[in-house]
């Protein structure tokens, strides 16, 4: 019997492209091997082969609509050949749901990091990898609808260990609240350009030092090997002013990076990871205790003296994420703040309900959002 088979498959906008351009150096900084943050200049041999295989990835996710295409027909082809008794198949494209910064760490973890092998076919693999379908026939015709897994279930699907699965989600934790201001974000001259001097706020039950971490001081000065702690130091700076206000040791935003540098607390390029709040203010003597989204907790722990330390998502604070810390509670009940970026915040009363609930939800092992910390 002759039977002629015409595709109807239906177009679909891949609102993601713009995304994921967007999103490129983050996805670089989640590929760079370990040995990348050991070589001691940028001319060396493997930075530069670096460079070319990052290129190479950045192109084949700047042609993700196409790979996405490329996928799709992929998982019908495969489909197609365990069916017979039919004159047309048509297919229901559902695929596409999948949270790029999901992609980014699940592929970062696949691949272990390794440019070399991150290329744009293992783009391809990693995107056909997602997808689920369903095929049944009517009156002769296969249907087949197609949908994206949840990342969960496809990292399952990649047999991943639970270190691994942890490890993903570390990455996409720190990816959707990239921790990097702008100057706009900020409110001194610019540039790093603005000494802050010697800032205390005493209009609480415990004196806070204040440090900016834009400031002249250190903002230009590294924090890691791609951003400086004017950039992406929020983390930093919120346990450098909670440190110095709660204990003898003053120590500044640049003390607190470099050991966060060396001790695993910082995230390349895009700030600090949570577990720097409880690890980092142990180590300088502080006991920390997480009190997750506790509001009355949290109001309570200020009434005593005690500072708590936020990490806050896009909002009134931050169009990402950031690292602030709250020094005070008012005898109107209004919270005040110390924001490691920016004065003019610092020096506002804020509403328990706006922090509450603009801080992040994204809380992985080290806790948070709201960590209380005293001496």
């Amino acid at each position: 019997m002759y039977s002629t088979k015409t595709t109807s498959i239906l177009p679909k906008i891949i609102s993601g492209v713009l995304a994921a351009v967007l999103l490129l150096p983050m996805l670089i900084f989640t590929a760079l091997p370990n040995t990348m943050f050991g070589y001691n200049s940028a001319m060396d041999q493997g930075v530069a082969d670096f460079t070319a295989s990052a290129r190479r990835l950045t192109n084949a996710y700047q042609n993700i609509a196409q790979k996405n295409q490329s996928a799709l027909e992929r998982l019908v082809n495969s489909i197609l050949p365990g069916f017979s008794d039919y004159d047309d198949y048509q297919v229901t494209d559902g695929s596409g749901g999948m949270n790029q910064n999901w992609l980014i760490a699940i592929g970062s973890v696949r691949y272990k990091q390794d440019l070399n092998v991150m290329d744009g076919d293992a783009l391809e693999d990693l995107l056909f990898g997602k997808l689920d379908y369903s095929a049944s026939i009517t009156d002769r015709v296969l249907n087949i609808s197609v949908w994206d897994l949840t990342p969960e279930a496809y990292m399952d699907r990649l047999g991943f260990s639970q270190a691994e699965k942890d490890w993903a989600s570390l990455l996409y934790s720190v990816m959707e609240e990239d921790q990097r201001v702008s100057i706009g974000d900020t409110d001194g001259t610019g540039y790093y350009g603005t000494d802050y001097g010697d800032i205390v706020f005493s209009n609480a039950e415990t004196p806070v030092v204040y440090y900016n971490q834009t400031d002249a001081r250190w903002g230009n000065k590294s924090y890691g090997k791609t951003s400086t702690i004017g950039r992406a130091g929020c983390g930093p700076t919120a346990l450098a002013i909670a440190v110095a206000s709660l204990t003898n040791n003053k120590v500044t935003p640049y003390d607190v990076a470099q050991w966060s540098v060396a001790n695993g607390g910082m995230c390349e390029g895009s700030g600090s990871y949570h577990s720097l709040i409880p690890n980092g203010g142990r180590h300088y003597g502080l006991t920390v205790t997480n009190i997750g989204r506790d509001g009355k907790k949290l109001v309570e722990a200020l009434q005593e003296g005690k500072l708590v330390i936020a990490i806050m998502s896009k909002g009134h604070f931050t169009n990402s994420g950031h690292f602030i810390v709250l020094r005070g509670v008012t005898e109107e009940g209004k919270l005040l703040v110390a924001d490691p970026a920016s004065v003019k915040r610092s020096n506002k009363e804020w509403d328990l309900r706006i922090v509450t609930s603009e801080a992040s939800r994204k809380v992985g092992s080290a806790g948070g959002p709201f960590w209380v910390l005293s001496p």
